[in-house]
């Protein structure tokens, strides 16, 4: 029984297996220039995902007084705020 895939030459197989360490090194050294997931090649500013968010029901009550009572939304006004929270906890993070 021969110790070689049939048609293959030893050498196909290392260059094979070479070229695949090669690729695997590239993509480690991109990953290592996006230090953040925020960072990384592909996320766009301009693309916007949902997250449900569970309030007790006296906080959506009250979320709902705001919006009722001043020029924002419910959706802006907690945007607005969360986006900052995000902000100053990331650079107390990242220090």
């Amino acid at each position: 029984m021969k110790s070689r895939l049939p048609g293959k030459k030893s050498s196909d197989i290392e260059a094979f297996i070479s070229g695949a360490e090669d690729k695997t090194a590239k993509s480690t050294i991109v990953e290592k220039m996006a230090s953040y997931p925020w960072e990384e090649p592909g996320v766009r500013e301009d693309v916007t995902k949902v997250y449900n968010l569970r309030l007790p029901e006296p906080y959506l009550l009250k979320l709902k007084y705001i919006a009722e009572n001043t020029p924002d939304s419910m959706h802006k006004f907690c945007l607005n705020v969360l986006q900052d929270a995000i902000d100053e906890k990331i650079e107390e993070l990242t220090k």
